[in-house]
């Protein structure tokens, strides 16, 4: 079962975002349209944030990824700045599970929005914003997310391809959709309309065999935002964004999640880890034109790593870094973010929580620089 994958124009009489008609960023064209037709109430516009453990949000917690490390990240820390900025905005999302159910605790010690019922787990095989939600083919139990306040909308993420079962989603007790996944490998998107609740959101396997998730949005459909949904994916290089062994990885998953604006930044783990310059700007030139497919893209480039605790030189990392302004010019991009810069331009012990990862304050710091490079 199929359902509408896009957003109703709001009813009469519905609750609309304040009117800001003028909302441009010059060179964020495709964004700056969204963000306008979601002020006029049309739809919500989505922002999808492509990166790494940082974005994930590991260091920004006192225990690295608990607790709630997806909560202190900065792409949560973003949409609050936007709504406290007069931006109507949303972070009631996942897309991916990451490397999240490496905490202590589990996944949900990471983000308790999300709870995993006997037989759910934190799959090996990756999509969009990295390792999948499943269950086998004898799972009864349910995977359900808490959302941030009332909702009637949720876009489900799920993973379709031969072999697999039924998901049916649930809220209050009472089935709203039921989804065949035993089709074609791809990711689909699903959108489940339902009576307004305030959760959760529950998903099970409901017959055949076992069934794979990445993630999904709650929203409300007379209450227009931005969906900041955030895909950070630890561990992850540029390259295994552009894997195209299966339709369902990320790379054939990008168009699915429709987003206005894609934020890139994938630069720590491949200078880190020895990835050629030329290798990566090949990888980055697939990424990024996979993007542009739905809106525009935002290039940022990482903090910078310590090399006096065993990381790239400063000469890899900068031309790794390099390598990415580049491929956005060639590319037409809006000009990029330089996480260098904005740490000072070298490893910042103060805003760090290790040799890669910042901190609280510095992922405050990076939510701020994006929020400025988004908005009026």
């Amino acid at each position: 079962m199929s359902l509408a994958v896009e957003a109703t124009t709001t009813a009469p009489g519905a609750m609309l975002a304040p009117s800001r008609p003028g909302f441009d960023v010059p060179d964020l064209p495709r964004w700056s349209a969204a963000v306008r037709g979601m002020l006029a109430g049309v739809r919500d516009a989505r922002l999808l944030v492509v990166s790494d453990s940082v974005a994930q949000g590991f260091g920004a917690a006192p225990g690295g990824w608990t607790p709630d490390g997806r909560g202190a990240a900065w792409p949560k820390r973003l949409a609050d700045l936007m709504r406290a900025g007069g931006l109507p905005a949303s972070a009631a999302s996942l897309a991916g599970a990451g490397a999240g159910d490496l905490a202590t605790g589990g996944y949900g010690a990471y983000d308790p929005r999300v709870s995993l019922g006997n037989g759910w787990s934190v799959a090996t095989l990756a999509s969009l914003g990295g390792r999948l939600f499943t269950t086998p083919d004898w799972g009864t139990e349910t995977w359900a997310f808490q959302p941030d306040g009332p909702v009637d909308r949720f876009d489900l993420y799920a993973v379709c391809n031969t072999a697999l079962g039924v998901i049916a989603v649930e809220t209050d007790g009472v089935v709203r959709a039921t989804i065949d996944t035993l089709k074609a490998p791809g990711l689909e998107r699903h959108t489940i309309r339902f009576p307004e609740t305030t959760g959760p959101i529950s998903v099970r396997r409901a017959s055949g065999g076992a069934v794979f998730i990445a993630g999904g949005v709650a929203w409300k459909s007379e209450l227009r935002r931005v969906q900041v949904i955030n895909a950070g994916w630890g561990g992850s290089r540029v390259a295994d964004w552009t894997t195209t062994d299966q339709a369902y990885r990320a790379y054939g998953a990008l168009p699915v999640a429709g987003a206005d604006l894609t934020v890139i930044c994938l630069t720590i783990n491949d200078w880190n880890n020895g990835t050629a310059v030329a290798a990566y700007q090949n990888s980055l030139r697939l990424l990024v034109d996979r993007a542009l497919v739905s809106g525009d893209v935002l290039m940022m480039t990482g903090t910078p790593s310590d090399p006096a605790q065993s990381k790239a030189s400063y000469a890899t990392q900068q031309a790794i870094a390099a390598a990415a302004v580049a491929v956005a010019a060639e590319r037409g991009l809006a000009a990029p973010l330089d996480g260098a810069a904005l740490f000072g331009g070298t490893f910042a012990p103060g805003l760090m929580f290790d040799s890669v990862h910042p901190n609280a304050a510095g992922q405050a710091l990076i939510a701020q620089a994006v929020r400025a490079r988004v908005m009026i």
